[in-house]
């Protein structure tokens, strides 16, 4: 296209000296001057002429004058050289001379007209010609470069199509590697037939033999899913149509010609077509049984430890009060009273999976036995901070001797007495910092200890020496408070 359009110009360049008649149509003043002196010019030559010429030829020099003066200047001024020649060639050259006599002339006169009126007529179709061929040539040469970019858009647009489809071949194929390494399976359902698509691994999921084209039914899909679960699935798939959004389930189903139940996870994703009603949901499943049965038995061997850990746990406070008399009830009260608060922060581990526990979790179980008085007497609140297991139990330990000390000596001895628990992670420099306040009010007056006892170790040195941090107590008269600042790398999982 490139090689027409550069052989069209060329051509063109060759023809254009013939179409840029008149060449001087747009300077007036300029032509007007050339137009006379061309009269002029005609003029002298015919005198100088004269008498080599034989009689019947007056207007042999002044036929040219106007033809060129046309192409030249246009009609109008070739026009203007016409009548000024043939007045000329008239008075002078026209018999009897210096006279504008008609007698016996007639004829001569109508033969310069017809011949001058025809030349004029011809150079100014010729030049119209001339412009409606320029203006078709630019037409043309416009046409050809719309063509020429339009080529070349389509060319890109192809290029860029194979590359998507090429990209798309290996997208597949990469997708197709790695369900089939992980064991997921890929399935297509078309909202408005009720027809499925899977893939192979979909088939070996379900321990369905393959159809030939893949293809089956959603009614058979749902009918493959547990009886209990079937439902459940089928509110939430449709949904998924309704909202055309995502969704994530797990469900259980039992395997053609096997027993164990198996468990499955899937998520889905809805795509609508331009007129924003669900045409497709694309979605995976993964067979996550194997999973399952490890995350049970670990919880049951978890349960096993926490039984067993409680029951050495019930021993020794059974051999403390075989062994601690009646001299040593108190102290024994006091060990049986510990032990249940590292049993309580025990369980809520177990619970999580010996993983994290959420602050405000770790607080309600070491107040469960004034969980009465939560939201009342008692408040809490703060920032969702998740601890990790050692700082569970070195928190847990000093929550349960502020709440010792505030039901025996504080706030919660007495009926009017409360107690304020917040925390809060504040960010720093580093990344950042746990603040964590207990403030007792309204209660008994409060008068410093004359000594330290375990409790304040407790609360004190063990939390300054496990979580790095820094601890301040304050005997107001008022009301006792507690405050607990350190690292907040030192209290979460390292991976949170």
């Amino acid at each position: 296209m490139v090689d027409n359009i550069l052989e069209y110009n060329g051509a063109s360049h060759r023809m254009r000296w013939t179409e840029r008649f008149p060449l001087f149509g747009h300077t007036p003043i300029f032509g007007l001057a050339c137009t006379l002196a061309i009269v002029e010019m005609a003029w002298l030559l015919r005198i100088a002429t004269d008498t080599l010429l034989p009689s019947g030829y007056p207007y042999i020099t002044f036929f040219p004058a106007v033809i060129i003066t046309s192409f030249l200047f246009g009609v109008r001024l070739g026009s203007l050289s016409a009548v000024l020649c043939g007045l000329i060639a008239w008075y002078y050259f026209v018999g009897p001379g210096e006279t504008f006599g008609t007698d016996g002339v007639e004829v001569a006169l109508a033969f310069y007209v017809f011949v001058v009126a025809t030349d004029l007529l011809l150079v100014h179709g010729m030049q119209s010609a001339n412009k409606q061929l320029i203006k078709e040539r630019e037409i043309s040469l416009n046409l050809a470069k719309t063509k020429a970019r339009i080529l070349d858009e389509l060319k890109r647009g192809m290029a860029e199509k194979k590359q998507a489809i090429a990209d798309l071949e290996d997208s597949e194929i990469t997708t197709h590697l790695a369900t089939a390494t992980s064991g997921i399976g890929l399935w297509r359902w078309h909202v408005p037939s009720g027809r499925i698509h899977w893939d192979r691994a979909m088939f070996e999921i379900y321990g369905v033999s393959p159809t030939v084209d893949g293809v089956l039914k959603y009614s058979d899909y749902i009918g493959y899913v547990h009886p209990d679960d079937a439902a459940d699935q089928d509110a939430v798939l449709k949904d998924t149509v309704t909202r055309c959004g995502t969704s994530t389930r797990e469900f259980r189903i039992r395997r053609k010609g096997g027993s164990k139940i198996r468990h499955i996870r899937a998520v889905e994703i809805a795509r609508a077509d331009l007129d924003g009603q669900t045409q497709w949901v694309v979605g995976t499943n993964l067979d996550v049984t194997e999973q399952k049965d490890r995350d049970s038995h670990v919880q049951f061997l978890m349960g096993e430890i926490n039984h067993r850990a409680k029951n050495l746990l019930a021993v020794v406070m059974s051999v403390a009060h075989q062994t601690g008399g009646a001299d040593n009830a108190d102290f024994v009260r006091k060990l049986s009273a510990r032990i249940q608060s590292l049993s309580a922060s025990q369980d809520i581990l177990v619970e999580n999976k010996w993983t994290s526990v959420e602050l405000e979790n770790l607080v309600r179980a070491q107040l469960d036995h004034f969980k009465d008085l939560i939201g009342n007497r008692v408040t809490l609140g703060g920032d969702t901070v998740y601890l990790s297991p050692a700082a569970v139990q070195t928190i847990g330990m000093a929550l349960h001797e502020l709440t010792t000390n505030a039901s025996k000596y504080g706030a919660l001895s007495s009926d009017a007495g409360c107690v304020a628990i917040t925390w809060q992670q504040v960010p720093d420099a580093a990344s950042g910092r746990l603040v964590m306040n207990w403030r007792e009010f309204d209660g008994p007056s409060v008068v410093a200890p004359q000594s330290k006892g375990f409790g304040s170790t407790v609360t004190g040195e063990v939390v300054r020496m496990s979580l790095g941090a820094q601890v301040t107590t304050d005997f107001a008269s008022t009301g006792f408070s507690w405050h607990l600042d350190c690292p907040i790398e030192n209290v979460i999982e390292s991976g949170e």
